[in-house]
């Protein structure tokens, strides 16, 4: 993988993750509306019910300040994706491994970008509501954190093997 693209995806990494954890754009912004807020996407499991109490205790300007930590997430999906193609590349040259690795990567950045784009829908249809695309956004939460693991433990199996063999 090109120097320069881990590079960048890596700073642009921490820089959204900055964003995101401290300031206004992200989760602080979203807090002066409601204290106790807790992120959908860093749930490992929630129902449908939840997305709708979210939506209610963050109030309209929560909302807003939701969508524009998932426009900010959108930015950290993609930079996410190239440090975790990057350490694939890294831990092995056999393409079949680095195949792996990259497709687990790769499906977990497209669960998490199907999560933001419903979060999204949600927020701009509320309050009306949609049971079924609350539920589906729930299970892609789900699906991208096994894919995460999944490609982690991948990651450090591989790793592991590779440096005893």
């Amino acid at each position: 993988m090109n120097s320069w693209v881990t590079i960048l995806g890596t700073t642009g990494f921490f820089l959204c993750l900055i964003l995101m954890e401290f300031t206004r754009l992200g989760v602080p912004g979203i807090k002066q509306n409601d204290p106790g807020f807790k992120l959908l996407d860093m749930r490992l499991r929630y129902d449908e019910k939840t997305v709708y109490q979210v939506f209610d205790q963050i109030g309209g300007e929560g909302q807003k300040a939701y969508q524009h930590y998932l426009l900010l997430d959108y930015c950290f999906i993609a930079c996410f994706l190239i440090v975790m193609l990057a350490l694939s590349f890294r831990i092995t040259e056999d393409p079949m491994q680095r195949n792996i690795l990259i497709c687990l990567a790769s499906a977990r950045a497209l669960c998490d970008i199907l999560e933001n784009t419903l979060l999204m829908v949600l927020i701009n249809s509320y309050p009306q509501q949609n049971m079924l695309l609350a539920t589906v956004c729930s299970w892609s939460t789900t699906i991208k954190f096994i894919f995460m693991f999944l490609w982690l433990g991948m990651l450090i199996f591989i790793w592991i093997f590779n440096f005893v063999r």
